[in-house]
């Protein structure tokens, strides 16, 4: 058992071990800025195809070596700016289809894999019964998969259900760095949101070649029309969904951070939030803010009241610039007038359409069956398992791999509940958590970015609110220096 004072230094003792090798971690940082900023820089770009992706395998591997807090921040950034260096590669050197460019997130945050390979004991305890059974789940997923598409296909969408998961597990069992954990992500979304919010406001009003050809490649109708104040803003990532859940994450946590900066930072990403034109991202925002709104103590509620109203105040000066206050006013009223919505209708029409088809076929189709036979990229008419968290579990896991993969999370959600504590960070990773689970029937929110954010979010909850307890078992010595 820990005592009280080897809880009070348990940060102190997480840090040492950096210190010897911060000119090496930081060095690592530079290199992975410098790279791509000159290849772009010489109009080679097209270069970032090869290099970018195993830059950033190693330099995350050698983080994670090094200085686990500096690898989570890293592995954030990836996923907010990979899809930009993507479209500029394109831009550079010619447009293509596939690119290798998007698969650097997945091998930084796949370096995790590591500690779940290390400590595959430890996934018959009790508390990591949520991670067992998503992965089981997502096995006879891959089971299934693997027998009826191609091996590429299914394991290009292995990454998708695998990553979230092993990235959550990491940082839940590496708890004892929760601190540094949370000073890292706290950063990359403060600065991040500063970034990526602005370059979305940017791009909203004056769209970007790259940007512009990109959506005439891509042909998707939900990012509206490839000109300047009539696109949906998507910023440096691949699409409005993902960055809209991505800020309204970002939101959450500013809302309980502190610093003048954040002020900027939050204005910056509620503007673009608003510009996306994303009804589940506002969704995502509202039940998280809502959770807060309730749990949080007085003080701290009278902090989020003044957020609010900070929020309004600022939407309602942005209104007052006529092509925004037609493009955000024309999206609210849409939902008083969900008969009129296509969108909406089609929601409906395909969850019932899917239920029936699914309901006769007990075993699923397996993982990889989403790009193979459900791709409805560039049609806003129908929806695809893309489309809905139920749908991507019972056409991927079916019912017995959505059974398996749901007790896992009810487990979770168990678990979340009873780690109630005052830490306002804690409080916010369940705010983005319920956030992400209310537009749950609007997006798939197992998987990808949105996955990865949910597992992370949860980990850090549970993570926080033991390590501040004292519940947190110090890891065997020899153990932790391998892992």
């Amino acid at each position: 058992m820990l005592t009280a004072a080897r809880i009070d230094n348990m940060p102190q003792m997480a840090i040492q071990p950096v210190r010897p090798y911060r000119a090496q971690t930081l060095g690592a940082v530079a290199v992975m800025i410098c790279v791509p900023a000159l290849c772009i820089a010489a109009g080679q770009a097209g270069l970032l195809r090869l290099i970018f992706p195993v830059l950033a395998l190693a330099v995350s591997a050698f983080l994670f070596w090094r200085s686990k807090p500096l690898y989570v921040g890293l592995v954030f950034w990836l996923w907010f700016l990979t899809p930009f260096l993507r479209r500029m590669a394109d831009f550079q050197s010619g447009w293509q289809a596939q690119s290798a460019v998007l698969l650097a997130p997945y091998l930084a945050a796949g370096v995790s894999f590591i500690t779940l390979l290390t400590s595959l004991r430890h996934l018959g305890k009790r508390q990591s019964l949520p991670y067992t059974c998503a992965l089981v789940a997502v096995l006879y997923g891959f089971l299934v998969g693997v027998s009826r598409f191609p091996l590429f296909d299914v394991f290009r969408a292995l990454l998708n259900w695998l990553v979230p998961i092993a990235f959550g597990y990491f940082l839940y069992h590496h708890r004892e760095l929760y601190q540094e954990f949370r000073s890292a992500i706290e950063k990359a979304f403060l600065y991040g949101m500063l970034v990526t919010g602005a370059y979305g406001v940017y791009q909203f009003f004056t769209l970007p070649g790259w940007d512009k050809m990109w959506m005439l490649n891509v042909q998707m109708n939900s990012f509206g029309t490839p000109e300047a104040m009539e696109v949906r803003v998507f910023s440096t990532m691949n699409a409005p969904m993902i960055f809209a859940a991505v800020v309204a994450a970002g939101l959450l946590l500013l809302f309980c951070a502190k610093g003048k900066l954040r002020l900027l930072a939050a204005g910056c990403g509620f503007l673009a939030l608003m510009l996306t034109m994303v009804r589940s991202g506002w969704l995502d925002l509202i039940a998280g803010f809502a959770f807060l709104a309730m749990r949080l103590d007085m003080r701290q509620r009278l902090r989020l009241a003044l957020a609010a109203v900070a929020c309004a105040v600022f939407l309602l000066a942005s209104l007052q610039i006529p092509v925004i206050h037609s493009e955000v006013t024309t999206r609210i009223h849409s939902f008083s007038n969900a008969n009129e919505d296509v969108s909406y209708s089609a929601r409906i029409e395909g969850h019932e359409s899917a239920l029936r088809v699914l309901a006769q076929e007990p075993f699923g189709e397996g993982i990889g069956s989403t790009d193979a036979k459900h791709n409805t990229e560039g049609d806003d008419d129908i929806i695809g398992p893309d489309d809905s968290t139920v749908l991507k579990f019972l056409y991927e896991l079916g019912w017995i791999g959505s059974l398996i993969y749901g007790v896992g999370l009810v487990t979770l959600t168990v678990q979340l509940a009873r780690a109630d504590h005052s830490d306002p960070f804690v409080m916010a990773s369940k705010a983005i958590v319920i956030g992400l689970a209310a537009q749950c029937l609007l997006n798939s929110v197992v998987t990808g970015l949105l996955g990865f954010l949910v597992w992370t979010f949860a980990a850090l909850s549970l993570a926080g609110a033991e390590s501040i307890a004292g519940a947190v078992e110090q890891p065997d010595p020899l153990e932790f220096a391998a892992v």
